[in-house]
Protein backbone atom coordinates (compact mmCIF):
# COMPACT_ATOMS: atom_id res chain seq x y z
CA UNK A 1 0.00 0.00 0.00
CA UNK A 2 1.14 3.59 -1.09
CA UNK A 3 0.98 5.32 2.29
CA UNK A 4 1.71 8.78 0.48
CA UNK A 5 4.61 9.62 2.43
CA UNK A 6 6.98 10.35 -0.36
CA UNK A 7 9.07 13.48 -0.60
CA UNK A 8 7.62 14.32 2.93
CA UNK A 9 10.08 14.83 5.53
CA UNK A 10 9.73 13.13 9.42
CA UNK A 11 11.90 12.86 12.86
CA UNK A 12 11.93 9.45 14.35
CA UNK A 13 13.68 9.90 17.85
CA UNK A 14 14.95 7.16 19.18
CA UNK A 15 15.47 5.90 15.81
CA UNK A 16 19.20 3.78 15.54
CA UNK A 17 17.06 0.42 17.23
CA UNK A 18 14.31 -1.71 18.03
CA UNK A 19 11.07 -0.24 16.49
CA UNK A 20 12.91 2.89 16.07
CA UNK A 21 15.44 1.93 13.30
CA UNK A 22 12.50 -0.06 11.73
CA UNK A 23 10.65 3.29 11.37
CA UNK A 24 13.31 4.75 9.90
CA UNK A 25 13.30 1.82 7.31
CA UNK A 26 9.67 2.12 6.16
CA UNK A 27 9.74 5.68 5.84
CA UNK A 28 12.41 5.11 3.74
CA UNK A 29 10.89 2.58 1.63
CA UNK A 30 7.87 4.84 1.64
CA UNK A 31 10.22 7.80 0.14
CA UNK A 32 10.11 9.60 2.77
CA UNK A 33 13.22 11.58 4.10
CA UNK A 34 14.32 11.68 7.96
CA UNK A 35 15.64 13.03 10.45
CA UNK A 36 17.16 10.58 13.27
CA UNK A 37 17.28 12.18 17.22
CA UNK A 38 19.49 10.28 18.89
CA UNK A 39 22.15 9.78 21.80
CA UNK A 40 24.60 8.72 18.97
CA UNK A 41 22.85 8.19 15.41
CA UNK A 42 26.47 7.72 14.03
CA UNK A 43 26.48 3.98 15.30
CA UNK A 44 24.34 3.70 12.50
CA UNK A 45 25.27 6.00 10.16
CA UNK A 46 25.84 3.78 7.78
CA UNK A 47 23.06 1.91 7.82
CA UNK A 48 21.03 5.00 6.92
CA UNK A 49 23.25 5.86 4.09
CA UNK A 50 22.32 2.29 2.74
CA UNK A 51 18.84 3.17 2.58
CA UNK A 52 19.14 6.58 1.68
CA UNK A 53 21.12 5.29 -1.26
CA UNK A 54 18.73 2.34 -1.93
CA UNK A 55 15.57 4.39 -1.94
CA UNK A 56 16.57 7.51 -3.28
CA UNK A 57 16.04 9.64 0.50
CA UNK A 58 17.74 12.00 2.56
CA UNK A 59 18.75 10.63 5.93
CA UNK A 60 19.75 12.77 8.84
CA UNK A 61 21.73 11.58 11.98
CA UNK A 62 21.23 14.53 14.97
CA UNK A 63 22.90 13.84 18.06
CA UNK A 64 20.39 14.80 21.27
CA UNK A 65 20.27 13.43 24.55
CA UNK A 66 16.15 14.36 24.62
CA UNK A 67 16.59 13.77 28.65
CA UNK A 68 18.47 16.92 29.05
CA UNK A 69 16.09 19.96 28.88
CA UNK A 70 16.49 21.90 25.52
CA UNK A 71 18.43 19.20 23.63
CA UNK A 72 15.17 17.62 21.98
CA UNK A 73 13.95 21.21 21.02
CA UNK A 74 16.99 21.68 19.39
CA UNK A 75 17.29 18.48 17.81
CA UNK A 76 13.45 18.88 16.10
CA UNK A 77 14.42 22.60 14.73
CA UNK A 78 17.29 21.04 13.36
CA UNK A 79 15.26 18.60 11.78
CA UNK A 80 12.93 21.52 10.45
CA UNK A 81 16.07 23.48 9.32
CA UNK A 82 17.47 20.81 7.28
CA UNK A 83 14.33 19.84 5.23
CA UNK A 84 12.56 23.20 5.11
CA UNK A 85 9.32 21.35 7.54
CA UNK A 86 8.41 18.91 8.74
CA UNK A 87 5.39 16.70 8.61
CA UNK A 88 5.58 14.26 11.82
CA UNK A 89 7.49 12.97 14.32
CA UNK A 90 7.66 9.52 16.18
CA UNK A 91 8.66 8.55 19.77
CA UNK A 92 10.11 5.56 20.00
CA UNK A 93 12.83 5.61 23.04
CA UNK A 94 12.33 2.67 25.57
CA UNK A 95 13.69 3.43 28.61
CA UNK A 96 12.91 0.95 31.37
CA UNK A 97 15.02 0.50 34.77
CA UNK A 98 15.72 -2.42 36.95
CA UNK A 99 12.03 -4.06 38.08
CA UNK A 100 11.61 -3.23 42.05
CA UNK A 101 9.29 -3.23 44.96
CA UNK A 102 8.06 0.02 45.20
CA UNK A 103 9.34 0.84 48.45
CA UNK A 104 12.45 0.03 47.01
CA UNK A 105 12.15 2.95 43.97
CA UNK A 106 13.93 5.71 45.68
CA UNK A 107 13.53 9.56 44.70
CA UNK A 108 16.66 9.31 41.97
CA UNK A 109 15.10 6.72 40.25
CA UNK A 110 11.37 8.01 40.12
CA UNK A 111 13.47 11.08 38.64
CA UNK A 112 14.72 8.17 35.76
CA UNK A 113 11.78 7.24 34.56
CA UNK A 114 10.11 10.74 34.42
CA UNK A 115 12.82 12.27 32.33
CA UNK A 116 13.16 9.17 30.13
CA UNK A 117 9.64 8.00 29.87
CA UNK A 118 7.50 11.16 29.98
CA UNK A 119 9.62 14.16 29.66
CA UNK A 120 11.49 12.96 26.33
CA UNK A 121 7.86 12.60 24.95
CA UNK A 122 7.41 16.13 26.73
CA UNK A 123 10.54 17.85 25.21
CA UNK A 124 10.01 16.78 21.50
CA UNK A 125 5.84 16.80 21.21
CA UNK A 126 6.47 20.97 22.99
CA UNK A 127 8.79 21.54 19.75
CA UNK A 128 7.24 19.27 17.53
CA UNK A 129 3.57 20.58 17.70
CA UNK A 130 3.42 24.26 17.03
CA UNK A 131 5.18 24.14 13.62
CA UNK A 132 2.99 20.96 12.29
CA UNK A 133 -0.04 23.41 13.63
CA UNK A 134 1.49 26.48 11.38
CA UNK A 135 1.85 23.82 8.26
CA UNK A 136 -1.53 22.84 8.26
CA UNK A 137 -1.62 19.90 9.90
CA UNK A 138 1.05 16.92 10.78
CA UNK A 139 0.83 13.78 12.71
CA UNK A 140 2.72 12.48 16.42
CA UNK A 141 2.78 9.49 17.58
CA UNK A 142 4.07 8.34 20.94
CA UNK A 143 5.24 4.99 22.38
CA UNK A 144 3.07 4.08 25.51
CA UNK A 145 3.13 0.32 26.63
CA UNK A 146 0.76 -2.38 27.43
CA UNK A 147 1.72 -2.12 31.44
CA UNK A 148 0.02 1.12 30.96
CA UNK A 149 -3.35 -0.16 31.21
CA UNK A 150 -2.40 -3.41 32.33
CA UNK A 151 -0.31 -2.14 35.65
CA UNK A 152 2.36 -4.57 37.00
CA UNK A 153 3.99 -4.39 40.54
CA UNK A 154 7.30 -5.06 39.72
CA UNK A 155 7.27 -2.04 36.57
CA UNK A 156 5.44 0.27 38.58
CA UNK A 157 6.74 3.54 38.01
CA UNK A 158 7.34 2.77 34.39
CA UNK A 159 3.66 2.22 33.97
CA UNK A 160 2.71 5.11 35.86
CA UNK A 161 4.73 6.83 33.20
CA UNK A 162 3.65 5.13 30.22
CA UNK A 163 -0.14 6.11 31.76
CA UNK A 164 0.76 9.23 31.32
CA UNK A 165 2.21 9.30 28.07
CA UNK A 166 -1.64 7.95 27.60
CA UNK A 167 -3.45 10.91 29.18
CA UNK A 168 -1.17 13.74 27.37
CA UNK A 169 -2.20 12.21 23.83
CA UNK A 170 -5.83 12.37 25.12
CA UNK A 171 -5.34 16.34 26.07
CA UNK A 172 -2.96 17.05 22.94
CA UNK A 173 -5.78 15.46 19.94
CA UNK A 174 -7.79 18.16 21.66
CA UNK A 175 -5.80 20.93 21.81
CA UNK A 176 -3.95 20.37 18.57
CA UNK A 177 -6.89 18.63 16.45
CA UNK A 178 -8.89 21.97 15.09
CA UNK A 179 -5.22 22.67 13.63
CA UNK A 180 -4.92 19.75 11.43
CA UNK A 181 -3.10 17.66 13.84
CA UNK A 182 -3.63 14.06 14.46
CA UNK A 183 -2.07 12.74 17.76
CA UNK A 184 -1.78 9.14 18.33
CA UNK A 185 0.00 6.16 20.48
CA UNK A 186 1.16 2.45 20.40
CA UNK A 187 1.06 0.51 23.11
CA UNK A 188 3.51 -2.11 22.36
CA UNK A 189 3.41 -5.95 24.52
CA UNK A 190 6.04 -7.98 24.26
CA UNK A 191 8.32 -7.39 21.49
CA UNK A 192 11.72 -8.75 20.73
CA UNK A 193 13.93 -5.94 21.72
CA UNK A 194 17.34 -5.58 23.29
CA UNK A 195 16.37 -7.01 26.63
CA UNK A 196 14.71 -10.01 24.41
CA UNK A 197 17.68 -10.80 22.96
CA UNK A 198 19.48 -11.36 26.18
CA UNK A 199 16.82 -12.98 27.48
CA UNK A 200 17.15 -15.91 24.67
CA UNK A 201 21.24 -16.24 25.22
CA UNK A 202 20.47 -17.16 28.41
CA UNK A 203 17.82 -19.81 27.98
CA UNK A 204 19.97 -21.10 25.12
CA UNK A 205 23.21 -21.19 27.64
CA UNK A 206 21.74 -24.10 28.90
CA UNK A 207 19.53 -25.54 25.83
CA UNK A 208 21.51 -24.44 22.81
CA UNK A 209 18.89 -25.87 20.19
CA UNK A 210 16.25 -24.16 21.61
CA UNK A 211 13.86 -22.73 18.96
CA UNK A 212 12.79 -19.36 18.94
CA UNK A 213 8.77 -20.16 18.85
CA UNK A 214 9.45 -22.18 22.21
CA UNK A 215 12.00 -19.88 24.04
CA UNK A 216 8.84 -17.11 23.49
CA UNK A 217 6.59 -19.80 25.43
CA UNK A 218 9.01 -19.77 28.39
CA UNK A 219 9.48 -16.22 28.68
CA UNK A 220 5.50 -15.21 28.24
CA UNK A 221 5.05 -17.99 31.14
CA UNK A 222 8.26 -15.91 33.40
CA UNK A 223 6.57 -12.48 32.37
CA UNK A 224 2.64 -14.01 33.47
CA UNK A 225 1.40 -12.78 30.06
CA UNK A 226 -1.23 -14.56 28.17
CA UNK A 227 -1.18 -13.52 24.60
CA UNK A 228 -3.63 -14.87 21.92
CA UNK A 229 -1.56 -15.18 19.06
CA UNK A 230 0.74 -17.13 21.36
CA UNK A 231 3.94 -15.49 20.54
CA UNK A 232 6.39 -12.23 20.87
CA UNK A 233 5.98 -9.94 18.75
CA UNK A 234 8.53 -7.95 16.30
CA UNK A 235 10.22 -4.66 15.85
CA UNK A 236 8.76 -4.53 12.58
CA UNK A 237 5.25 -5.03 13.79
CA UNK A 238 5.18 -2.18 15.86
CA UNK A 239 6.63 0.55 13.45
CA UNK A 240 4.38 -0.75 10.61
CA UNK A 241 1.08 1.02 12.86
CA UNK A 242 3.82 3.88 13.73
CA UNK A 243 4.42 4.25 9.90
CA UNK A 244 0.55 3.76 9.28
CA UNK A 245 -0.80 6.36 11.77
CA UNK A 246 2.13 9.16 10.59
CA UNK A 247 0.83 8.68 7.14
CA UNK A 248 -2.82 10.42 6.16
CA UNK A 249 -4.12 6.96 5.37
CA UNK A 250 -5.31 7.32 8.70
CA UNK A 251 -6.10 10.65 7.93
CA UNK A 252 -9.33 10.23 10.41
CA UNK A 253 -7.66 8.45 13.54
CA UNK A 254 -6.70 11.07 16.30
CA UNK A 255 -6.48 10.32 20.12
CA UNK A 256 -5.92 6.70 19.70
CA UNK A 257 -4.01 4.43 21.90
CA UNK A 258 -3.35 1.76 19.52
CA UNK A 259 -2.10 -2.09 20.89
CA UNK A 260 -0.03 -3.74 19.14
CA UNK A 261 0.40 -6.67 21.85
CA UNK A 262 -0.77 -9.41 19.97
CA UNK A 263 -4.01 -10.03 21.91
CA UNK A 264 -2.40 -9.80 25.15
CA UNK A 265 -4.99 -10.41 28.25
CA UNK A 266 -5.40 -6.97 30.65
Amino acid sequence: MDLGLAGRAYAVLGGTRGMGFECVRLLAEEGANIAVISRDPSAQQARFDELAECYGVKIVGIAADASSSGQAEAAVAAAIKRFKTLDGLAVTNHWMGKSRDFVKINDEEWDAYFQNSLMVAVRAARAALPHLAANGGGSLVLTTAYSSRAPKPDILAYAAFKAALNNLVGSLMKAYGPSGVRVNAVAPGAIRTGRYETRLADLRRDKPDLAQEEADQIMLEKMGLQVALNRIGSPSEVAEMIVFLLSQRAGYATGLIANVDGGTDF
